[in-house]
């Protein structure tokens, strides 16, 4: 049941609501290690069913499952709003031989780790056959909302937002719709990623019901853009806020973690590397490595078969600006 507005400005700028992007959402949730609230009440049952399946279904380091919008697209089910098809289409969409996807939004950590959950998949049967039937349990478990009110709320969403940008639309008019004035704090490339990709027809925008604020994936060239539609009350955006910057803050709030960005400010480093130098544990490296990826403070590159982890003074500069903007716009 595609659901795709093309619109013919100078951007052509796409927008569309996706269930196979509803799902993603809903993985990644399940994923979470605190109690879901507010606009995301409804899928704290959810998280308590399945959340632990989640964690361990790929066991691979990795969080989230971008590996569902790979699927989506080769199985030409991505603006569908059921799943019946992408159902349907699964076990050929996951057995087919295909190259890597680009992911070029992902870490190269990442993109390496979906690629061998595609690569496992299209190897096993039995593994395609446990992970459609996890897919379809936790969808199952959400669908009934989904079509009671979350489908057409999406559906409308795309339609106001169409008009919106009717007349053709610039990187301004997108950071609105998704109140952003930067695409993902501490991430610039995320910007000119969006820029490019709204220059050369290949940006598309979808609101969603189960999604969190925000999300941004390129696969093969197209850019999906996504903005959960929900609205927080002010309270909750207090809490929400506290909680993202101290979070943030506690990235820092440790010694060796501190002692591995000064490291690497001027070393760039392996995990292995890292773990020799500091004569820790691979996986104690690899858990603080984490924590400041997450924050934004880390660049990745490959070199070789391994990935090379940097940071620089701008970047650092960029992560605090992002803390200060975000606790003084309650000054005003």
């Amino acid at each position: 049941m595609p659901a795709l507005s093309d619109n013919t400005g100078r951007s052509e700028l796409k927008v569309a609501a996706s269930a196979p992007l509803e799902l993603m959402w809903l993985m990644h949730n399940c994923e979470a290690s605190h109690e879901l609230i507010g606009p995301y009440t409804s899928q704290e049952a959810i998280r308590l069913e399945f959340g632990q399946m989640a964690k361990e279904f790929w066991a691979d380091g990795v969080r989230g499952y971008t590996d569902v919008v790979v699927l989506a697209q080769r199985s030409d089910t991505m603006w569908d709003l059921d799943l019946d098809r992408f159902f349907e289409r699964f076990d050929a969409a996951a057995a087919r031989d295909a190259p890597a996807p680009s992911m070029l939004s992902e870490t190269p950590t990442e993109r390496k780790a979906f690629a061998e959950r595609m690569r496992r998949l299209r190897a096993d049967p039995e593994l395609r056959r446990r992970y459609r039937e996890f897919l379809r349990s936790v969808w199952a478990a959400a669908q009934d909302e989904w079509e009671a009110g979350g489908r057409a709320a999406v559906v409308a969403t795309a339609e106001q937002w169409s008009r919106r940008l009717d007349s053709g639309a610039g990187s301004e008019d997108v950071k609105q719709l998704i109140e952003r004035r930067q695409v993902w704090k501490g991430r610039p490339q995320y910007d000119v990623m969006v820029d490019e990709a709204l220059a050369e027809g290949r940006l598309v925008l979808s609101p969603g019901w189960f999604f969190g604020e925000i999300h941004l994936v390129e696969l093969d060239g197209a850019v999906y853009l996504g903005h959960g539609i929900r609205p927080l009350d002010d309270a909750e955006t207090r809490r929400r806020v506290s909680e993202h910057e101290a979070s943030a803050l506690k990235s820092l709030a440790d010694p060796t973690r501190l002692s591995l960005l000064m490291w690497l400010a001027r070393e760039p480093s392996s995990v292995t590397e890292l773990a020799r130098h500091f004569k820790l544990s691979q996986p104690t490296i690899s858990g603080h490595v984490q924590v400041l990826r997450e924050a934004g403070l880390l660049e990745e590159k490959m070199s070789g078969r391994s990935a090379k982890l940097s940071t620089n003074e701008e970047t650092v500069r960029r992560f605090f600006g992002a803390v200060q903007d975000e606790l003084l716009r309650f000054f005003h």
